[in-house]
């Protein structure tokens, strides 16, 4: 009897003791739950703490694209303790922007969402399921952006959207951003009836509206991309779409102008009572040929603002004289010019500290009033465009015209721009840099505060800067005069302090090429004339050996030299063998069938 009952006895003393071992680690929970709960973080209200967490949370999503699983890691405040954890449970801000890649993270996040404003935000990876179950809480769209491939699937969804808004409104829709990357046969059109009244943001590209819509209402942003030719506006018409936006801070139309006929020879003329007025303007980027570029400057009145910035893009037609196109467009882009940079007050007028030229082709010219902007000091590259750096280019002019009518266009500019306070100038490309391009682009007391020069463009510019470097007197050159030359008149650029040579070529063995020797001429002579370089810096330039850089150093305080001389040099062999490929997707819990799972976040909460 004994035998037999002790292993139904020694099975209930363990569940007992399992029993007794899972309350003791209850109560070791709540001690420390309650132990937590005298921390001072434990102090902070749930209130201030959700707005924290939906900060960090907004944060994260500035740093990710929204399809990149990274940009759910805000999640881990919810794996601290439990507090953190039901505080994010319970703050529906923090899931009021679904993950696109899972069906099933997007479920739960409008779940958690409540009822508080939606943001759909997509990257080229989603799944169309979860964009068309965001779709349908079309009363709580805030904000919809959506880069989209024009596929069978994602026309019809989009549309479905954009046709609901045409009866049933979408109260709290403030942003609606629509672009797809290139021009299909299936284009996706605005409704002329679109109930969204809060609508203030609209950004399209490749997608096709009616000028009459009432989307283009109350709007305070207004991007409008690559337009289908039969839906362009009549000027009346923009300049009516413009009126009932009194508000609009920025202005973005880029192939979306008025266009002319081939025949026309003059811009219409219109009294300047009828032109329309946006006194909040901030931002305005026109982007066309050249002449439909200068018919709509014409009937926009630019508001008097320090914070104004203007990017113009400007073609040349390919059916018509550029010279005369110019010439036609001129006195318009001059009174633009003079609205950007005319005095605002008594005491303040808005004069350029930096200008920017780069050149491939066609010609960028950049304008700002910070004296060294951080993004155009290093390799420069063509994007002058750009949005991320229009705080430091309040005023960009973009012209892709023939080579032979670029010459006469920044002549122009120079007559036009007040360039008289310059204090640092960038110069990179391979436009036509003609003899006597400094003294053209500095003379007339232009340079006399420039000191900064940032070059990498061609021989020809670097030939020319240092024949305008070259001091009136030359008794003190220790070298050959340069290619026989002088100046004549006041030091070039007396301010000069920094100069910055990067990816040029010396070359004695060219007469087009300049030569270490001439550069060390002409500093001697600034020297002597106590107009010493305080800063050298050499980057990428072949040419230079490590005795010509010892010269330069007895005549500049301070010479950086990356100690390339050659271009063999640089050593472009790369090791394939020892490169890994890196999976992202295991790191995260992102596979293949599309559905991210962050530890146990939307299943075990």
């Amino acid at each position: 009897m004994v035998a037999v009952d002790t292993p139904a006895l020694s099975s209930r003393a363990q569940t007992e003791i399992d029993n007794e071992l899972e309350a003791l680690e209850e109560r070791m929970r709540a001690l420390r739950t309650r132990r937590n709960s005298f921390s001072h973080i434990s102090s902070i209200p749930p209130e201030i703490l959700g707005a924290i967490f939906v900060h960090h949370a907004q944060q994260t999503q500035l740093l990710y694209a929204p399809d990149n699983p990274a940009v759910l890691s805000w999640l881990n405040v919810g794996h601290i303790c439990r507090h953190w954890r039901e505080v994010a449970i319970g703050t529906p801000e923090l899931w009021a922007t679904p993950f696109l890649n899972s069906l099933q993270a997007t479920e739960e996040m409008l779940t958690r969402s409540k009822m508080t404003p939606l943001n759909l935000r997509s990257g080229p990876r989603y799944r169309m399921d979860s964009v068309q179950k965001t779709l349908m809480h079309i009363e709580r769209l805030q904000e919809v952006s959506l880069p989209f491939l024009n596929g069978g699937m994602t026309y019809r969804c989009i549309m479905e959207f954009l046709n609901k808004l045409s009866s049933c409104s979408a109260p709290k829709l403030q942003s609606l951003l629509l672009e797809e990357e290139f021009a299909q046969t299936l284009r996706i059109a605005i409704p002329t009836s679109f109930l969204a009244p809060n609508l203030r943001s609209l950004q399209i590209k490749y997608c096709d509206l009616s000028w009459a819509s009432s989307v283009l209402t109350g709007l305070t942003v207004l991007d409008i991309k690559n337009l289908s030719p039969e839906c362009l506006p009549t000027l009346d018409e923009l300049i009516s779409a413009l009126r009932r936006t009194p508000a609009l801070q920025t202005l973005e139309l880029e192939d979306a102008l008025p266009t002319f006929p081939l025949q026309t020879t003059s811009l219409p003329r219109a009294p300047r009572a009828m032109n329309v007025r946006l006194p909040h303007l901030k931002r305005l980027r026109l982007v066309a040929k050249v002449l439909e570029v200068a018919n709509v400057l014409a009937r926009i009145e630019l508001p008097d603002s320090t914070m104004l910035e203007v990017q113009l893009g400007c073609r040349a037609s390919s059916s018509r004289n550029p010279n005369q196109e110019w010439k036609l467009s001129l006195p318009i882009i001059s009174r633009a010019l003079e609205s950007c940079f005319k005095a605002t007050s008594a005491k303040f007028c808005r004069v350029p500290r930096s200008l920017r030229l780069f050149g491939v082709g066609r010609i960028h010219v950049q304008y700002s009033t910070i004296r060294n902007p951080s993004s155009w000091v290093g390799p420069m590259i063509d994007t002058c465009l750009d949005p991320e750096w229009t705080a430091e280019r309040p005023v960009v002019l973009d012209f892709d015209f023939p080579a032979e009518t670029n010459t006469a266009i920044l002549s122009d500019l120079w007559r036009l721009v007040p360039i008289r306070g310059l204090e640092a100038l960038y110069i990179e490309g391979f436009f036509a840099c003609w003899d006597g391009f400094w003294n053209d682009l500095l003379g007339r007391g232009a340079g006399r505060n420039l000191a900064y020069i940032h070059l990498r463009g061609t021989p020809q510019a670097l030939e020319d800067l240092i024949i305008s470097l070259r001091s009136q007197k030359q008794k003190h050159s220790l070298a050959r005069s340069v290619w026989r030359r002088s100046r004549r008149g006041p030091i070039f650029s007396p301010a000069l302090s920094h100069l910055v040579l990067d990816n040029l070529e010396f070359d004695p063995s060219f007469s087009s090429y300049a030569r270490t020797s001439d550069l060390f001429d002409v500093l001697i002579d600034r020297v002597n004339e106590g107009r010493a370089l305080d800063h050298l810096t050499i980057t990428g330039c072949a040419g230079i050996s490590a005795h010509d850089v010892r010269l330069l150093r007895e005549v500049v305080a301070d010479v950086h030299w990356d100690e390339c001389e050659s271009l063999d040099d640089y050593d472009l062999e790369y090791d394939y063998d020892s490169l890994e490929e890196e999976d992202d997707d295991d790191d995260y819990g992102f596979y293949g069938d599309g559905d991210y799972y962050y530890g146990e976040t939307f299943v075990e909460y």
